[in-house]
């Protein structure tokens, strides 16, 4: 009893260094960043010891000594006014007291909603907001040189001899294609235009590389027998792993893509993967909450049950940076495309991102960013909103980075006929069309409502999600 009585009291002893530790070091953290002078920021962004070495965002650094800067005579004004907290009677208690939060008013753009917005220039992060946390680069910007850059490059000297090359900030805008994909020299010569030269192609034949090459065309030749677009598209996965596991991020685009900007501008780069989105309106393209109905929980719980939509990311126009992350995620696609007959790389790439992971199969944890649906644009905005949308989204007021041809079979006419108003000089008439070319854009519940019973009870009465898919 004497001895348990003794090692009671000496890890009292301490547990109240620890606390008196502690509070020294979130004082000080506090004052580092501005806490003291009302800029909301204290333990809770990124400076809690229990997450060693964790660096607050560049956003939330800046915000707090802004809002802390002792030349600002408001700021002086208030620490002079204010009147001194009076001291805890207990340390223990004050180290167990909740910090306090200050309440953020939060509210999602529309991109679709009127007056429209227009430029296609990264949005300044939110102060009031703490910043994404920082990637798990491959080849980390503050500790791999240039001169030490690409990485890894053991077994990949050719690829790491083209990045060297090309690559401008260690990223690259990239397509995969064979001699025989439609237009691919159109889109090459399109994109040349445009002064983009980190530009390459990864080439799946020698006849394309060879005439890339010959024109001064960066080219990456990969041994492939792969035949059919769909069979191609599978392949990317593998291909883009080995420019990630370099320390090379990927812009991503098929052929079918019209670029009238350079893109590099108008990236964010704050999440993994950066993505095209296949949505035509706010909801679908950022996703919502839909109600199911399940009659057999009664009056008051039918109702209760909520299901995440969202349009699908598209997989033929998106970056990828040169992340951990974004490495495990090729990887996972890779395997998956390999081994999975019936799989769609579009399913599966929106599969592996919106996706939890679940029972033994854990996801890549790779972060996602949406782009901006009215400037990385799908053929069906292009065509039915922005046409429809004059003068507020006419090219002298509002310029698309890109569109993909996706949704239309014409994609040929469809890529010349915005090359011919965006660079050509021609008017918005040229952009008249007839089939999927209507102002009259619905909502994904206007589009179901006649079936929204049936997707419903697909839902509600079937145990896996692939199951309902069969069932609508």
């Amino acid at each position: 009893l004497l001895f348990g009585f003794m090692v009671a009291l000496w890890r009292n002893y301490l547990d109240a260094r620890e606390i008196r530790h502690r509070i020294a070091a979130t004082t000080t953290t506090a004052a580092d960043l501005g806490a003291g002078g009302g800029s909301g920021f204290g333990r809770g962004f990124g400076t809690d010891d229990r997450v060693p070495n964790a660096d607050p965002t560049p956003a939330v650094t800046e915000a707090s000594f802004a809002a802390s800067d002792p030349t600002n005579p408001r700021e002086l004004r208030n620490r002079q006014t204010t009147t001194p907290k009076p001291k805890p009677k207990s340390r223990i208690a004050s180290a167990i007291t909740p910090p306090a939060v200050r309440t953020v008013s939060l509210s999602y753009p529309d991109p679709f909603a009127k007056p429209l917005r227009t430029g296609c220039e990264p949005e300044p992060p939110d102060p009031s907001l703490p910043g994404p946390r920082r990637l798990d680069w491959i080849a980390d910007p503050l500790a791999t040189a240039d001169a030490d850059w690409p990485v890894n490059c053991g077994g990949h000297e050719t690829l790491c001899d083209v990045l060297r090359k090309t690559a401008i900030d260690r990223e690259v805008l990239a397509a995969v294609a064979d001699s025989h994909a439609p237009g691919v020299y159109e889109f090459v010569d399109g994109i040349r235009r445009l002064g983009v030269d980190n530009f390459l192609i990864i080439a799946l034949d020698d006849a394309i590389h060879k005439r890339l090459t010959d024109t001064g065309v960066a080219s990456y030749r990969v041994a492939n027998d792969a035949q059919g677009s769909h069979k191609i598209s599978a392949q990317k996965f593998r291909i883009i792993q080995e420019f990630v596991e370099r320390g090379c991020s990927v812009l991503l685009t098929d052929t079918d893509v019209a670029w009238m900007r350079n893109p590099f501008p108008f990236l964010y780069r704050d999440a993994d993967v950066e993505s095209m989105s296949d949505g035509w309106d706010n909801s679908s393209a950022h996703g919502f909450l839909d109600t199911v109905d399940d009659p057999s929980m009664g009056p008051d719980g039918r109702k209760r049950a909520r299901a995440f939509r969202v349009a699908a990311l598209n997989s033929g126009m998106w970056y990828v940076s040169a992340t951990e992350a974004s490495r495990r995620l090729m990887a996972i696609m890779a395997h998956r495309m390999a081994t999975e007959d019936k799989l769609w790389d579009q399913a599966g790439y929106n599969l592996e991102l919106w996706f939890a992971s679940r029972d033994a199969h854990g996801t890549a944890g790779a972060t996602v960013r949406v782009m901006d649906p009215l400037c990385f644009v799908n053929s069906k905005v292009m065509f039915r909103f922005i046409r429809h949308n004059q003068p507020a989204l006419s090219k002298e007021n509002h310029q698309p980075v890109a569109m993909h041809a996706n949704y239309h079979t014409d994609k040929a006419q469809k890529m010349k006929l915005v090359y011919q108003y965006y660079t050509n000089g021609a008017g918005i008439d040229v952009l008249n069309c007839d089939v999927g070319c209507g102002p009259d854009l619905k909502t994904t519940h206007e589009l179901e409502s006649k079936v929204q019973h049936s997707i419903n009870d697909g839902i509600v009465g079937s145990k896996k999600w692939t199951d309902a898919t069969e069932g609508m």
